[in-house]
């Protein structure tokens, strides 16, 4: 199970907690330590982010960033290199 960040929920979150406070990307990162407006838009345009930066903007937001992850069984997807498949050429007998 590989663990990935959520992030359409993450945009859709940042942008409503830019709204309901009011702020701009610019203002949000002069209010809030750890925040600046590149990091915040890519936050808002579904953008990955550095884990410093989305636990720099949960915290600014309140929000627990534990809450944005997914997990992803990738087991399943991985394909064998090589296919089974019959010899073409009999082995040896000693």
């Amino acid at each position: 199970m590989i663990p990935e960040i959520d992030r359409d929920r993450l945009a859709m979150d940042t942008r409503d907690w830019l709204k309901s406070t009011g702020l701009s990307t610019r203002n949000a990162s002069s209010a809030h330590e750890g925040l600046n407006p590149a990091m915040i838009s890519r936050a808002c345009s579904c953008q990955v982010l550095s884990a410093a930066s989305h636990l720099a903007l949960c915290t600014a937001m309140g929000v627990d960033p534990s809450d944005y992850l997914v997990f992803h069984d990738r087991g399943q997807r991985n394909q064998a290199v090589t296919a089974s498949a019959q010899r073409e050429t009999p082995r040896a007998v000693p």
